[in-house]
């Protein structure tokens, strides 16, 4: 399935000034909620957490101001084998989706919070009935029995006013070069109430596509990028190391599921990720990077276009990774094997993924790209032999394109990550706001004044360290790097299981975070930017 893709956008709160220091500010703790997923989210100087643990729901109330824990409710009365699908904030509105597999059909239903009470508003509303097997992931229920999750993916459009709801059939030929996908769409208000339906069968087989990215526009039109193979060998390249595919945008009409096509020539560039985006001036703009087949996993430049309403692809560009970037790969991959770092292999010169592309106001577009990798270890102990898997967050790749197509400045942001239990507190927090982009991440201590030729020591995750802020000018692209607290020793107190997604935005120069302190107990975090 599609990675859940979710735009929450700061820009109206988030306002930052030069600073050289944090004032950091602990809540009084409370008891802490153990659970399996956990959302954060902010309103009129109130937070309002949903944790989800097993079949209990648990909503919480806080001070964004004073810190203080303000109520909790917690719920029980979901059907007993429900999946969490999600918690999003649509537009003034916040739902629980969970689907439930009951009398041979998949359903979807919304629960929705009221934010200011702090509990749910009724009962669920079913919104999706599919009379069929829904593809999805299988995960541990219990310790006999197993369910499917992650069966919906979610989408927004630019303006928040429209969502669609997107699932796949279970195919009934199981070859993929007989079978042809079939995709549920649902597009929503945000009242919930469905603007459109439709079950549309994809034009290619699943041998001869794939699927890399969906959007919807405020009409409720729905797009989707596919790479197409030229043949049935899925292979990528061609004997003459060519793209053996082409990307293909097809929009699905609102109300009718009628597609239209469009495909774009790629000459000899191979497309790694690609999202597609509405925009305030009116046409799509598909973003993402390629390489030229020398490593699947590299990136040499990014291609960006745009789509129009009549389904004419316009404005192409492909902008090369200027050759200093490159360079300082090249520089840090040959020094690692001096030193025979063998865990950190090709890192620096590879693995780079997209994962967020910020659409600005005045047409131009920012590109972030970070080194997300994992390698495969084994350990043996007389005669058995255990596999364990090393997760890595590397550098981070900054690029604004203007609104021309040009390449106003790129820039990359140094740091080392790696632990053994997926993300967790790895990689990065982005915001942005008032002519500024913030990254935000924990870092190796070793690292604060660490000359800019000399690689970056690594961080382990679970290990705490330097919350670290990185604001990068959005004219300019000059770079400040500040040290905002130390997670080993906050006002006299270790913050344990601290995530950088987790930080909010909740007024100007504010961030406020939770934290485990240990004890059963969790606290508010504030820190104020000078």
């Amino acid at each position: 399935m599609l990675r859940l893709r979710v735009f929450v956008f700061l820009l109206s709160i988030w306002s930052f000034t030069a600073f050289s220091q944090a004032k950091i500010t602990v809540g009084d703790p409370y008891d802490v909620v153990d659970a399996q997923s956990k959302y954060y989210f902010t309103e009129n100087g109130e937070i309002m957490t949903v944790k989800v643990d097993k079949k209990e729901i648990i909503i919480q109330k806080m001070s964004a101001k004073t810190l203080k824990f303000l109520k909790v409710r917690a719920y029980d009365d979901l059907p007993k084998d429900f999946m969490l699908e999600s918690v999003l904030q649509f537009k003034d509105r916040y739902y629980v989706f969970y689907s439930l597999w009951e009398d041979k059909t998949e359903q979807l239903f919304a629960r929705e919070i009221d934010f200011a009470a702090g509990s749910f508003k009724g009962e669920a509303k079913k919104i999706i009935t599919v009379a069929d097997k829904i593809a999805g992931t299988m995960v541990k229920t219990g310790f006999m029995s197993v369910g499917t999750a992650d069966k919906f993916s979610f989408f927004f459009s630019y303006d928040n006013s429209a969502l669609i709801i997107q699932y796949r059939l279970v195919p009934e030929k199981k070859r993929d070069s007989k079978s042809y996908d079939i995709i549920g769409m649902h597009v929503f208000d945000p009242s919930l109430k469905e603007k459109w339906g439709n079950k549309v069968t994809m034009p290619y087989t699943e041998k001869k596509m794939d699927n890399l990215d969906y959007s919807v526009d405020a009409a409720g039109n729905v797009y989707m990028v596919a790479r197409v193979y030229n043949d049935d060998s899925t292979d990528k390249k061609d004997n003459e190391d060519n793209p053996n595919y082409k990307i293909e945008i097809m929009k699905i009409a609102a109300g009718t599921g009628k597609i239209t096509s469009s495909k774009v020539d790629l000459a000899d560039k191979f497309i790694q990720r690609f999202w597609l985006y509405e925009t305030a001036q009116g046409p799509m703009i598909g973003a993402g990077y390629y390489n030229k087949g020398n490593a699947a996993s590299s990136v040499d430049g990014m291609i960006l276009f745009k789509f129009n309403t009549d389904g004419r692809v316009t404005d192409m560009k492909t902008i090369e990774i200027p050759v200093e970037i490159l360079n300082e790969y090249v520089s840090n991959k040959t020094r690692r094997k001096n030193e025979k770092k063998e865990d950190d292999d090709e890192a620096e010169a590879t693995n780079m993924v997209l994962k967020e592309v910020n659409v600005q106001d005045d047409g131009s577009v920012l590109m972030v790209g970070e080194q997300d990798y994992y390698t495969v270890h084994y350990s043996r102990s007389g005669n058995m032999t255990t596999t364990y898997y090393v997760y890595h967050y590397n550098d981070v790749l900054v690029s604004k394109v203007d609104a021309s197509g040009k390449l106003a400045w790129m820039k990359k942001i140094p740091k080392r990550q790696q632990g053994t239990a997926g993300q967790g507190g790895m990689s990065y927090r982005y915001l942005s706001g008032a002519g500024s982009h913030y990254f935000l991440f924990l870092d190796n201590e070793k690292n604060l004044n660490l000359p800019k030729d000399e690689l970056p020591a690594r961080h382990m995750d679970g290990a705490g360290g330097f919350l670290m802020c990185y604001k990068l000018n959005d004219k300019t692209g000059e770079v400040k790097k500040t040290q905002i607290l130390d997670t080993r020793d906050v006002e006299g107190m270790a913050l344990h299981q601290f995530r950088p997604s987790r930080m909010l935005g909740t007024a100007l120069n504010t961030l406020v975070f939770e934290a485990y302190k240990k004890k059963k107990e969790d606290v508010m975090v504030k820190v104020v930017l000078d």
